[in-house]
Order: C-alpha cells, then sequence, then structure tokens
C-alpha cells in the first residue's frame, strides 16, 4: 500500500495575546475602511477559542457566527479556509466536510496566524463577500496579517 505523505503543517505555538489580536483587528478596519467596506473580524488562540470579535460600526450581524467559524476552521486545520472553498467548488468534499463542517467552513476570509512557525490563532473575516466582493474578505484578513510578519 503506498501513502501520500501529509502536507507539512506548522505545529501550534503559545497563544495568540489579547493585546497581538487588538492590533491585528485594529489593521484590518483600517484596511476596510480604505476600501469603504464593513467587516467582522474575529481572532481565535491556539484551540480555536475566541480572543477578540471586532464588528465594524456597519457590519452586519449575520457576519459575527461566520467569521467566528472562519478563525475556528483555520486554527482547527491549521491552514486558509479558501482551500475548503476550493475543494468544494471542485467537488472534492467528502464525508469527512460532513461530519465537521462546523470547522471545516467552505468560505474564503480565514487563515491560520503564524508566528515563528508556529501557529498561535486564526483570524476570520466575513461581510466584504457578502457585498459582492469575493475575496474582500481575504483581503481585510491578509491585511491584519500584515501586523505579524517578521514577529
Amino acid at each position: 500500500m503506498t501513502t501520500k505523505p501529509v502536507p507539512h503543517q506548522n505545529p501550534y505555538g503559545e497563544r495568540i495575546s489579547l493585546e497581538l489580536a487588538k492590533e491585528m483587528a485594529i489593521a484590518g478596519e483600517a484596511y476596510a475602511t480604505k476600501q469603504g467596506w464593513n467587516a467582522t473580524i474575529a481572532i481565535c488562540d491556539d484551540g480555536g477559542h475566541l480572543v477578540l470579535l471586532h464588528r465594524m460600526s456597519n457590519g452586519q450581524f449575520g457576519s459575527v457566527e461566520l467569521t467566528i467559524a472562519k478563525a475556528y476552521g483555520a486554527t482547527a486545520f491549521r491552514r486558509s479556509t479558501g482551500i475548503f472553498h476550493d475543494d468544494l467548488g471542485a467537488g472534492k468534499f467528502n464525508t469527512f466536510w460532513h461530519l465537521r463542517q462546523e470547522a471545516a467552513i467552505p468560505l474564503e476570509g480565514g487563515y491560520p496566524i503564524i508566528v515563528g512557525g508556529r501557529v498561535i490563532g486564526g483570524i476570520g473575516v466575513s461581510g466584504v463577500g457578502a457585498a459582492g466582493l469575493a475575496d474582500g474578505d481575504s483581503q481585510v484578513a491578509l491585511a491584519a496579517l500584515e501586523v505579524v510578519k517578521g514577529k
């Protein structure tokens, strides 16, 4: 029997601090504001527990649960939730997804937060994609992740 190698996954590290989560949310909001977007940003720790939820003033309340799910999924699987979105579109989802769909949310906008090669949490963004901008949630999340570059 031949087995395929498991793709490299960063190990978990020390959990994200509230201070760093706040810095990331501020950066994400600044980017969204510059674009004229409203977003909801969730940041969880290395165990998938919510550390910060930031809903911009005119952000839709329907995004709250989605953004938390994106942050959780990115942390749980240590990869972007966009991968699940792409797999669903390509018809690649299997029974696994049906058993764990609350973690493997197939929407872009969720990313693991990696510092020093270790996953310290996850970020999820929602609300921009609902406005018709397919990758807007990811753009806001990636702007927030700029804060951790070089740490």
